[in-house]
């Protein structure tokens, strides 16, 4: 009787487990994502060769892989190509954990920014205002001192060990209802001295009513100002009107010239208006630090952005990284905030299982002593995550987090760009499920402008390299805010 022959096992030194990765080619590049590491590459023929090889495999043999590699390009680069795919963390040996990221469940953690919707009123009355005018669905109201005062102990009092904060002014228009930011503020400055944590402060502001004294208080104390504006007067005056019908622009315009603020802009961008290189550089031009832009969200379709207004935004954006990219070629850094971000983040290489803080990081508090989890989604029960009286409520904001984890969610599963954009903009997403119940999923056409304006930061990333080396350790170092990464309009 002739005995079977079995092939013998392969030796473990020799199997390599291919951890999730995405090679493509953008702007004539062959650029290669690490899905779970974040790691980042520009790839030279025989790693793309590799890569071609690796696609669709759970285990390769490293023997049968460099035998290949060798016959077309020599051994050299086969064992150079091969340990660079391990150092990306693509080919990993099988006896080694995997480095793929779980989340199952987000972390109950002390919030660390607080957002004090200190005015549900607004002087302005902006067409695609999500707010409904500063009202969020209910009575147009302010929050009292007292009131602001005791979400501000609140706060600190859960920090734990936690040493830097943020306390951002929001509304509605907050400079109507200066009081309250006064009173917040100088709580919050007594108590971080007190306890040795360092805060900053921010505020949100339509510009219509700054004044120089105001401008002297807040750089005296540090805050960071930003400025809702859409543009040229033809693109901001057509939807972002004073509330007794006038244009705004150059009242806005003209308050930041008198009282000598240095702001940053923040842009809504309607299907009205899409002219977004044109609205950048104008307002750099004008002397603003940063420049942010963000597609408006509504749920209205006269105003939302659908598949071919973002594929025209996506163009948009292409044409802002070039000026990025000539700009740094100079030595300096575009203040184009969207880009700039996703540049650190991908310089960074750290992967975020969830688009921003909302509900992590980040809580918001309105004038009725409510809190939720997102400044944009105040007064939706579903985001209601306590009550000044009692703080956050445990139960209530693990059900919301579990509703706004991308890994319940199967098309963020399945995507390679669910590390950079953590899955996107919570109130987009639950405009895209028509505000029903969790999980929030975003609508297919933006899920692929995300995925195409992270490819185009990865392009960018890869040539700044090669064009503005010298940017790219300016673009290092910085971590990822917690806050939100949607740029906000009034």
């Amino acid at each position: 009787m002739t005995a079977e022959l079995v092939a013998m096992p392969t030796h473990p030194d020799d199997l390599f487990r291919v951890e999730r990765f995405y090679p493509f080619e953008e702007g004539g590049r062959r650029l290669v994502f690490v899905v779970d590491s974040a790691a980042f590459a520009e790839l030279d023929p025989p790693a793309w060769a590799l890569a071609e090889q690796l696609a669709g495999q759970g285990r390769v043999r490293r023997s049968k892989l460099t035998e290949k590699l060798t016959e077309a390009f020599g051994a050299e680069e086969a064992t150079d190509t091969w340990a660079a795919f391990e150092q990306l963390q693509i080919l990993v040996p099988t006896d080694r954990p995997s480095t793929r990221r779980h989340t199952a469940s987000l972390p109950q953690d002390p919030v660390s920014s607080l957002v004090l919707h200190v005015s549900h009123d607004c002087n302005m009355r902006c067409g695609y205002c999500y707010a409904d005018y500063g009202r969020y669905g209910s009575d147009a109201g302010y929050m009292d001192p007292e009131l602001a005062v005791e979400h501000t102990k609140k706060f600190f009092d859960q920090l734990g060990d936690t040493r830097s904060v943020s306390i951002t002014f929001f509304g509605g228009e907050p400079l109507m209802n200066l009081d309250v930011v006064y009173a917040a503020h100088a709580y919050a400055k007594k108590r971080a001295a007190q306890e040795g944590r360092r805060v900053g402060f921010g505020l949100t502001t339509n510009g219509t009513l700054l004044t120089r004294e105001l401008v002297e208080f807040f750089e005296a104390e540090r805050f960071s100002i930003t400025v809702s504006i859409d543009g040229p007067p033809d693109v901001n005056d057509r939807l972002r009107p004073i509330q007794d019908g006038a244009k705004s622009y150059d009242v806005i315009m003209t308050k930041i010239a008198e009282s000598g603020l240095k702001a940053n802009a923040r842009v809504t961008l309607t299907r009205k208006c899409l002219d977004v290189a044109r609205i950048v550089r104008h307002l750099i031009a004008a002397g603003f630090r940063e420049v942010g832009v963000s597609p408006v969200a509504t749920g209205q379709e006269r105003f939302d952005l659908a598949g071919p207004d973002l594929v025209r935004l996506l163009d948009e954006m292409r044409t802002l990284a070039d000026d990025f990219v000539e700009t740094a070629k100079r030595g300096e850094v575009m203040p184009f905030s969207n880009l700039r971000t996703v540049l650190e983040q991908i310089a960074i290489g750290d992967p975020r299982p969830v688009p921003c803080g909302a509900g992590t990081k980040l809580v918001a508090a309105d004038n009725k002593g409510d809190l939720y989890a997102c400044h944009r989604l105040v007064g939706q029960e579903q985001f209601r995550m306590g009550h000044v009286d009692e703080g956050i409520d445990p139960r209530l904001r693990q059900k919301i987090l579990d509703g706004m984890n991308p890994g319940s969610r199967a098309p963020c599963e399945q995507c390679w760009a669910r590390y950079l954009c953590g899955g996107g903009c919570h109130h987009i997403a639950w405009l895209h499920t028509s505000q029903g119940a969790a999980p929030w999923t975003i609508g297919d056409d933006f899920c692929d402008f995300l995925r195409g304006w992270y490819r185009l930061g990865l392009q960018t990333y890869a040539r700044l390299v090669d064009e503005a080396p010298g940017i790219v350790p300016r673009l290092r170092g910085t971590s990822v805010g917690t806050g939100c990464n949607q740029t906000q309009g009034q």
